[in-house]
């Protein structure tokens, strides 16, 4: 049996019930092969790409099959990039979709005449601040340009990796400061994150965003330490617009997943959040994480909106939410290992003196 979600406007954190209520509706009618109709979606924004990924999880979880249809050329490319392509199936339209399922007579769900006052996007139509919101997907990522005091090891030619990708369970874990204390704007306070976001990290962990600063398609490189080992990697920046931009890791890196920074008005005042999907990359990180990583990660975050706070003359507490969206391992994913930044890192570093002697003898 299958069904049709419609959905139109813009698809992000505000549709969370929304989708939910619809999802909830699939599973009460036990329908098997849900489609996800995309043609009235005019824009998607990061949190909006979280809300699909959890929805994946719990199409796997309860053995269902999910479809999209109608994704306008912007959308398919979101899909591309995040790694959503590959754990959606994908179809032009909602009828092609119920096509390719073999439904058809009774079975088949009533396809809705469109709305005078709504036209779907045509194909090849596009939105130009959709567009330049999102980095555009590729294969292998390149680092150009990088600062000298950076190690740029473990990111250019690495693949960037979604939450859907990584070995350990899923976490989504979220740090909400709540500025009620000091007048400030949600575009003033991700304007502050993407210019001082290296100065708002601990000690230990160094970031250098590219010349060009925090925007689509850039790399940020890392040097950092986990677990008192060093490690170098990067993250690109996946999206970003004027209240919310997302960190994306490579193969290789700690995690699986991005990270996600925006800002926002509520009752109370102005909220800076940090909400990270992500999960183990591979089975010696997701070890690490269960002894001490875990509770160093928080730490690293928590310490970001602290200083962030102070630096806007604020004293809101952060507040963390932790919720784990898929509990098993990917065992598929085991040789992730073989990408392992941590110990490529750990190698370069121990092959220093080697490189130094080669050099002295090429004098």
């Amino acid at each position: 049996m299958a069904a049709l979600v419609r959905m139109r406007g813009e698809l992000c954190a505000s549709a969370e019930a929304v989708l939910q209520n619809a999802w909830q509706q699939v599973r009460d009618e036990r329908i098997k092969t849900p489609v996800l109709d995309f043609s009235r979606v005019t824009r998607i924004d990061s949190p909006g790409v979280n809300l699909l990924v959890k929805l994946c999880v719990q199409a796997k979880r309860s053995r269902r099959r999910l479809l999209a249809a109608g994704l306008s050329p912007s959308l398919k490319e979101v899909f591309r990039l995040t790694g959503l392509e590959g754990a959606v199936a994908v179809h032009s339209s909602a009828a092609e979709a119920l096509d390719a399922l073999g439904i058809a007579g009774e079975d088949r769900p009533q396809l809705p005449e469109d709305d005078a006052d709504a036209a779907p996007m045509e194909q090849g139509q596009t939105d130009d601040a959709f567009d330049l919101c999102w980095a555009r997907p590729v294969a292998r990522l390149t680092v150009s340009g990088a600062p000298p005091e950076a190690a740029n090891l473990n990111v250019d030619g690495r693949r960037p990796v979604g939450p859907l990708q990584g070995f350990g369970p899923m976490w989504e874990k979220t740090y909400r400061l709540c500025m009620s204390d000091v007048r400030v704007s949600p575009a003033q306070i991700i304007a502050r994150l993407k210019q001082d976001l290296p100065r708002f990290q601990p000690p230990q962990n160094h970031f250098y965003p590219s010349s060009v600063g925090v925007v689509p398609g850039e790399v940020v490189l890392i040097d950092a330490s986990v677990s008192g080992l060093p490690i170098s990697t990067g993250v690109l920046v996946s999206y970003a617009d004027d209240e919310c931009f997302t960190l994306m890791t490579p193969q290789g890196h700690p995690e699986s997943g991005w990270v996600t920074f925006s800002a926002f008005e509520d009752a109370e005042g102005t909220v800076c959040q940090i909400q990270g999907l992500a999960r183990a990359n591979d089975p010696l990180f997701e070890i690490g994480f269960r002894l001490l990583g875990s509770k160093a990660q928080e730490k690293i975050w928590t310490h970001v909106l602290t200083s962030l706070a102070e630096d806007l003359g604020s004293e809101g507490p952060v507040q963390l939410t932790k919720v784990r969206v898929a509990p098993g391992v990917q065992w598929s994913e085991v040789k992730n290992v073989r990408y392992n930044a941590q110990l490529y890192t750990l190698a370069h570093k121990a092959a220093w003196p080697f490189r130094r002697l080669r050099r002295v003898l090429k004098r």
